[in-house]
């Protein structure tokens, strides 16, 4: 190529004066003139292009499989014994559709029970949990006396540690059974000799409750008792209780004096600081809560035969609002128990949606 724009521009060079190139002759100088470059500058693009490093795909990263699901939790023990943070000795029942009753021996106090995850009973904020006093809250126990009297407010046994007698699970569920009987302690406030057992079951619907107190000495004896339950509710002014009330004879101890009145109707609200005894109201108590959406049953079928309503309205130190004690008694009247002879009753707790 460089040969031929060599003797393009000797031709030229060599016309005679005054002779004219045709355009087409100029343009192909022109051409041949300025092809060599053009050809040189995109051949080296060419060959920069040719040359340049083919980038190489930046491989697909691949999506990290999803986290394995966490194993699922092994079940709860049926009957496990521990220690509360206070130290004291703890008794807890599980069922194996994930219902739990927590039991203290101290006192033989049932303090939880928990039924598809929902409370029914409650513990008050001013309890004392470290044996110092009974524990105010759960099932606390009145024996041998309900209220005041000879001995000291309630009777002793919700003072006293108990031992564990047995423990079950079974086809009902697990069931522990804790045992009280007399001593030098007992004896110098109450001078006969006993045995009480109480068995608490944990079943699918219920929590049941059995309460036996057995004659072990050679004379007869009397006594008062009750379950001073405290049962967990939104507020007291969701609450509506409903039994055997109606044309009910009742011991009101805030009348001043105390009177006995008889009540009119099947439902009772609390609208004010309450302690009433009605005498011979058993069978069944139904605690109806808007606010939860829950209805409690209290089913007192065998041995006590008395109920018992209380709640210190407006003492917000003892939670007033959160709680009402309807009480499985045997209150109005004595027991009598001959020598060799018990007494049996009983107390189930069955929880559902209103």
């Amino acid at each position: 190529m460089t040969a031929l724009v060599t003797l393009a521009l000797l031709g030229l060079a060599h016309l005679p004066s005054g002779s004219r190139v045709h355009v087409s002759s100029r343009v192909a100088v022109r051409s041949a003139v300025r092809g060599p470059a053009v050809f040189m500058a995109e051949g080296k693009k060419a060959d920069k292009a040719a040359e340049a490093p083919t980038a190489a795909a930046e491989p697909k990263e691949t999506p990290a499989p999803p986290p394995a699901a966490p194993p699922p939790a092994p079940p709860a023990k049926p009957i496990t014994e521990g220690k509360s943070k206070e130290g004291l000795s703890t008794i807890t029942l599980a069922h194996s559709n994930g219902d739990t009753a927590l039991v203290y021996t101290f006192g033989a106090c049932v303090t939880s029970y928990k039924h598809k995850g929902v409370e029914t009973l409650m513990v008050r904020p001013d309890a004392k949990m470290d044996g110092s006093k009974p524990i105010s809250g759960g099932i606390p126990h009145c024996f041998p006396q309900f209220g005041p009297g000879e001995i000291q407010q309630h009777g002793f046994a919700r003072n006293l540690e108990w031992e564990v007698a047995s423990t079950s699970d079974d086809a009902d569920g697990p069931s522990v059974v804790l045992r009280l009987t007399d001593n030098a302690e007992t004896m110098a406030m109450w001078p006969y000799a006993f045995e009480a057992l109480y068995t608490i079951t944990l079943t699918a619907d219920e929590l049941k409750t059995e309460f036996v107190v057995k004659n072990t000495g050679d004379k007869a004896f009397s006594f008062t008792s009750a379950l001073h339950s405290y049962f967990d509710v939104s507020a007291i002014k969701n609450l509506e209780i409903e039994g055997n009330f109606d044309n009910a004879r009742y011991l009101d101890k805030m009348a001043s004096p105390p009177a006995t009145l008889v009540h009119s109707g099947s439902t009772i609200k609390i609208s004010k600081e309450t302690d009433q005894v009605f005498t011979g109201v058993a069978g069944q108590v139904l605690l109806k809560d808007s606010g939860k959406k829950t209805k409690l049953a209290i089913k007192t079928e065998y041995g006590w035969r008395d109920t018992v309503l209380w709640n210190p309205y407006g003492n917000e130190g003892m939670g007033y609002d959160k709680f009402v004690c309807a009480e499985a008694a045997c209150a109005s009247f004595p027991v009598t128990v001959q020598p060799g002879n018990s007494w049996t009753g009983t107390m189930d707790l069955e929880c559902s949606s209103l």
